[in-house]
């Protein structure tokens, strides 16, 4: 797999967050996006956060770790109080979504680098691997087909909930996505067992494309010739 220099990493990383936002970890790890209304945080087993319950302000620690949110906790009750401008619009904006969601889009949030560049670094490789397993098929030994669907069947995390809404014509499912990181998983998982999808592995380089036309193998003519002469 393709590994870019670090300074190329955390550019390509800032890149990402500037123009999309953070990948919203604090409602994405735990079992509901409702967590403020619990007595504590409860988490599925993730690679970032060992326990499996911590009080709700530990939990926050994590994503507040420079200035502090006006959070207060006892019990199931809890209160936080906003006072700029900006953080009252979002409030309101927000205001429908669970308390944490608004919280995660206040100038206070923050998520760790090394948190990001593991769940791009985790994506990349089940790309990586949905493409090797059935290229390489019929060199590869039943030990090693079996660590491909391991690492494979490792993929996956907290289901987003849903609701179902009465549209003109017929009712729909609205997905209730609480953090870009559940969506982009959701959609990831659908672009892998699509078979029309046009994201492919270049079979030169290892690097991901668009194809442009059915069939593409390759990123570039450049590759291309590469890999015939090679």
């Amino acid at each position: 797999m393709h590994k870019a220099p670090e300074d190329e990493l955390k550019s390509m990383v800032l890149r990402f967050i500037n123009s999309y936002g953070f990948l919203g970890f604090m409602t994405a790890l735990p079992t509901t996006a409702e967590f403020i209304t619990y007595e504590s945080v409860y988490l599925p087993k993730n690679h970032f956060i060992k326990e499996e319950s911590l009080s709700t302000e530990s939990y926050l620690d994590y994503f507040y770790p420079f200035d502090k949110m006006d959070f207060h906790k006892k019990g199931v009750e809890s209160s936080w109080s906003v006072s700029d401008k900006d953080g009252i619009a979002i409030a309101l904006a927000t205001g429908k979504n669970p308390q944490a969601v608004t919280m995660s889009f206040q100038k206070e949030y923050a998520e760790r680098y090394d948190w990001l560049v593991k769940e791009f670094s985790d994506w990349a490789f089940t790309f990586t691997t949905s493409f090797l397993y059935y290229l390489d098929y019929d060199r590869l030994d039943e030990q090693t087909k079996n660590l491909y669907r391991q690492g494979m069947s490792a993929f996956g995390g907290i289901s987003p909930t849903y609701h179902i809404a009465l549209a003109e014509n017929t009712p729909v499912i609205v997905w209730n996505f609480h953090s870009l990181l559940v969506m982009i998983q959701m959609c990831f998982s659908f672009m892998l067992t699509d078979s029309d999808c046009d994201m492919k592995l270049c079979k030169h380089c290892g690097r991901a494309f668009i194809a442009s036309r059915k069939g593409n193998e390759f990123c570039s003519p450049k590759c291309k010739n590469q890999y015939n002469v090679y």
